[in-house]
């Protein structure tokens, strides 16, 4: 390929070409003096009424070069050049690679909704929206061939089935760019929300890149939805969802309550941490799940005679007889559309739900007591219905009443932690302990979690919380070493609230740079629910922080949410398994022993060592060792201790095993 310089083209006021360089005749081979400028780009589709260069822009835009396969940055200024008087000076500069700064100027559509960019080579894409360039988001857990696949299958109006095919098959599409002196596109149609039809404007170009061996295109998507046919109605219904507002949701629900119903309830419904959702996988993605989410409840309302709406943001509201069949069908429809949309884990679906006791009562008032049962604790309300109570807003009352002591708490330094030890049955000694936050009041004494950590998870000051315990362990870990203190690592707790709201594996990097402590020193317990809930969110997150060198346990493994199979996939260094969960009682005595059996066997074999927490007496321990279980966490040893007396016990020999045993 010849070496590129700059390129310079003169245009007069009447759009004609009366000067270029060699580096333009390169670019654009078809230019020539006296001929019209978008004629000698190539780009006759512009013409001068779409101009990326109208009056007043003065901006750098970006076009893609389809006869050198490189982008331009091109902008222009105003000359006299002899001869002709007042002229448009262009200038252009070639980029390598696709970039934020790019992009930003790319003008050579009028205009696009999301980009694509398709690797051939290892059949896997990259997603990137228009309103957050740079952002990618890799999507590993399926190939761009399934992906092509199932929308057209799914997406495309049959009509267009064929031609969408062939537009997007990968066989053919390398030796179709080849010889395409212009970008290649198409326009298919698209099923929306409401049932009608968009149009798709899918424009093709390929994309220089660094790496060897990479065939990299970009697919640019437009979507017009001006031009669709929509039923006349005299129903409101959102553009993106396709679902009814509220105040004609309230139209609809009461015509619906005119019916016989036995009992009839609502279920309001809220897609967890939605914001980041849009924030990591662009904001048009977040509105493509809406959209899903929509035509799956218009699709419930048609076969149960149910009435959906929205109420903006990520939430909704179905209006349903009180059936099990019926209920059923939406939340696990639901929860696999949140769960799992083109290959996206990590997001749940928080159900409320209130029953009717008087047909005429008024459906915003009904709309509000199924919201609160959804939000008061979106963890118990998270893949299932939690039902509305009266004891919730005493519930919600008193958590707002302890919400002003707590900002006053971490004013004056009122949070602590206990460390309760984790020992050896076989050395009868400490090999490390977990951080366990407490928060002593100045006229109450101590609080218990229970009664301050859920109005915190709620208001969103629990991750607050949680970096103040983290800060606090990592200075009281600094304080000992610099005491010449002989140290075992202490474990923290980081919950999916956290991992959400911060960037963890930033978090304690820098933690342990201020504090001049090793990263060994402090371990990461993360929930196994989360693991489960986040998987692809959680494995990049657990990724970073070993590399940093930070030790990843799985707490609470078998609460209800693990299987066996989930140990192969996960990057975690430790299982902490709470015997608690297992409810070993006379009945199922023997049927507990051998699911704790076949754990502590299944991570044996994959080089895992396990520790048992909630071990309360004797036998338990017994039980445990007999199985080959060394490392337990419970009241059988020591109780969460203060600070004083744990660092009683770490001083002495004799109780302590300082050697990293795992």
């Amino acid at each position: 390929m010849q070496k590129l310089e700059n390129l310079v083209y003169i245009t007069d006021e009447s759009q004609n070409i009366v000067y270029f360089n060699e580096a333009a005749k390169v670019a654009y081979p078809e230019i020539e003096i006296g001929k019209k400028c978008h004629e000698s780009l190539g780009y006759s589709s512009l013409r001068c009424s779409n101009c990326p260069f109208q009056a007043g822009n003065t901006e750098p835009v970006s076009i893609f070069n389809m006869t050198v396969r490189r982008w331009i940055s091109m902008s222009y200024s105003y000359m006299d050049y002899p001869g002709h008087g007042r002229c448009r000076l262009v200038t252009g500069s070639f980029y390598e690679t696709l970039n934020k700064e790019l992009l930003s100027r790319l003008k050579f559509m009028n205009k696009f909704n999301f980009i694509l960019e398709m690797n051939l080579s290892i059949d896997r894409y990259h997603m990137l929206s228009e309103e957050n360039y740079g952002k990618f988001v890799t999507l590993e857990e399926e190939p761009l061939s399934k992906v092509i696949e199932r929308t057209a299958l799914n997406m495309v109006h049959p009509d267009d089935y064929q031609k969408f095919v062939d537009f997007f098959n990968l066989d053919s599409l390398r030796e179709r760019l080849k010889v395409a002196k212009y970008p290649i596109h198409t326009v298919i149609r698209e099923r929306s929300s409401n049932g009608s039809w968009d149009d798709v404007t899918i424009t093709l170009i390929p994309q220089a890149d660094a790496l060897e061996n990479h065939e990299i295109v970009l697919a640019f998507f437009y979507i017009d939805s001006e031009k669709k046919t929509i039923k006349k109605t005299s129903e409101k219904r959102n553009a993106i969802t396709g679902l009814l507002d509220k105040e004609n949701f309230k139209k609809a629900a009461e015509e619906f309550l005119n019916g016989y119903h036995d009992q009839t309830c609502l279920i309001y419904m809220d897609i967890e941490h939605f914001r980041f959702f849009n924030k990591w996988y662009s904001r048009w993605q977040g509105d493509r799940l809406l959209k899903h989410v929509g035509m799956f409840l218009i699709e419930s309302d048609r076969l149960f005679g149910t009435v959906s709406g929205y109420a903006g943001g990520d939430n909704f509201f179905i209006l349903c007889d009180k059936e099990d069949a019926v209920l059923d069908y939406i939340v696990s429809g639901m929860n696999k559309i949140v769960s799992s949309m083109d290959g996206i884990e990590g997001f749940r679906m928080c159900y409320g739900g209130y029953v009717l006791k008087d047909l005429k009562e008024d459906i915003l008032d009904v709309i509000d007591c199924a919201e609160s049962a959804a939000t008061l604790d979106a963890s118990k309300s998270a893949e299932k219905i939690r039902w509305y109570s009266e004891s919730m807003i005493q519930e919600e009352e008193e958590g707002l009443k302890i919400l002003p002591d707590i900002e006053r708490a971490f004013e004056e330094r009122e949070f602590t932690f206990f460390l309760q030890p984790k020992c050896s049955i076989e050395l009868d000694k400490i090999v490390g302990a977990e951080a366990l936050v407490r928060w002593k009041h100045k006229t109450r004494g101590f609080i218990s979690p229970g009664e301050f950590i859920p109005p915190m998870e709620k208001n969103g000051s629990i991750t607050k919380l949680d970096f103040y315990v983290w800060e606090s362990v990592c200075k009281k870990i600094s304080e000992w070493k610099k005491a010449g203190v002989e140290l075992v690592p202490v474990s923290v707790n980081v919950s999916r609230i956290d991992i959400f709201n911060l960037d963890v594996p930033k978090v304690f990097s820098e933690l342990v740079d201020k504090y001049e402590i090793e990263p060994e020193l402090i371990e990461i317990e993360i929930t196994e629910s989360a693991f489960v809930q986040d998987m692809i969110i959680i494995r990049t997150v657990i990724q970073k922080l070993r590399e940093k060198g930070f030790t990843i346990l799985i707490d609470d493994f078998g609460s209800g949410y693990s299987s066996l199979n989930m140990l192969k996939d996960v990057q975690a260094d430790v299982i902490k398994m709470d015997i608690k969960f297992f409810d070993l009682n006379q009945a199922n005595f023997e049927k507990g022993l051998n699911i704790i059996q076949s754990v502590i066997d299944m991570s044996r074999r994959l080089g895992l060592p396990i520790i048992a927490e909630g071990v309360e007496t004797k036998a338990q321990i017994d039980v445990l060792s007999q199985m080959g279980l060394n490392f337990v966490q419970g009241y059988f040893y020591y109780k969460p201790l203060p600070l004083i007396d744990y660092e009683a016990l770490i001083t002495n020999p004799d109780k302590v095993c300082y050697k990293r045993l795992h």
